[in-house]
């Protein structure tokens, strides 16, 4: 049970830092200059980044976790069976 906690816990990680970093990018895509809201452009810039790193760390523990299932995918997708 400790296993799929760890995979619960990373796919959740995975979601919230993926969602936070495409919505800080969006909204640095279209702020081109000031404020928005009460955030200013150098927060939501460093928000985007560290959530992007977050998310990068989060992808390399969901992959080790999950490796057998990687592993039997690729063996099932190379495979020369019809």
């Amino acid at each position: 049970m400790k296993i799929n906690r760890a995979r619960g816990s990373i796919s959740t990680i995975l979601i919230l830092s993926g969602f936070l970093s495409l919505i800080t990018g969006v909204i640095l895509y279209f702020m081109k200059y000031g404020m928005w809201l009460c955030f200013t452009r150098k927060f939501l810039n460093d928000t985007h980044v560290i959530s992007g790193l977050i998310m990068c760390l989060a992808m390399i523990i969901h992959l080790v976790l999950n490796r057998r299932i990687y592993l039997m995918e690729m063996q099932a997708f190379l495979s020369k069976r019809k």
